[in-house]
């Protein structure tokens, strides 16, 4: 903690003529004041990664097969399982939703039959379907959507 009434006492000593005793005062609280901003510094992003551990886990969640994260309404992923529970790490899967794969931890993952019970899973926890175009049978592409942390006085909005 600074304490303001050596400034004061800095003050005192250079009314009384004892300007080296000031000098040395002052250089003392100068030091004690680029102390406390860095602490101050390493508590800011502490709290700001206490926040981002917080946002996910209010907006991250797991379908039985990948991570979703859920912002301004969105959802974006499927992020890698593996990358997520051994590292902490959101890497987004790339391929067609029936062969995705991992380009960090170079996981492939098919689609297997059994997998179509995943869907009614998806609509039970809130997530709609996205409609299928007319005239098509296969599904749309989603757009990908780079993952931004959101400012904390505002919401994402896409």
């Amino acid at each position: 903690m600074l304490e303001y009434y050596r400034f004061k006492t800095v003050r005192d000593l250079f009314l009384t003529g004892q300007a080296e005793e000031a000098r040395q005062e002052m250089a003392t609280l100068q030091r004690r004041y680029v102390a406390l901003c860095a602490e101050n510094t390493s508590l800011k992003i502490q709290m700001q990664e206490y926040k981002d551990i917080l946002y996910l886990s209010r907006n991250l969640s797991f379908d039985g097969r990948f991570y979703w994260l859920a912002t301004g309404g969105i959802r974006q992923g499927p992020f890698c399982p593996v990358c997520y529970d051994r590292d902490g790490l959101l890497i987004r899967l790339s391929g067609d939703p029936g062969d995705r794969h991992c380009s960090h931890c170079l996981e492939n993952f098919r689609e297997e039959p059994d997998m179509a019970a995943a869907v009614p899973l998806l609509a039970a926890e809130g997530w709609a379907e996205a409609p299928l175009p007319a005239g098509r049978g296969d599904p749309p592409k989603a757009r990908v959507l780079p993952f931004r942390r959101p400012a904390a006085d505002r919401l994402i909005s896409l």
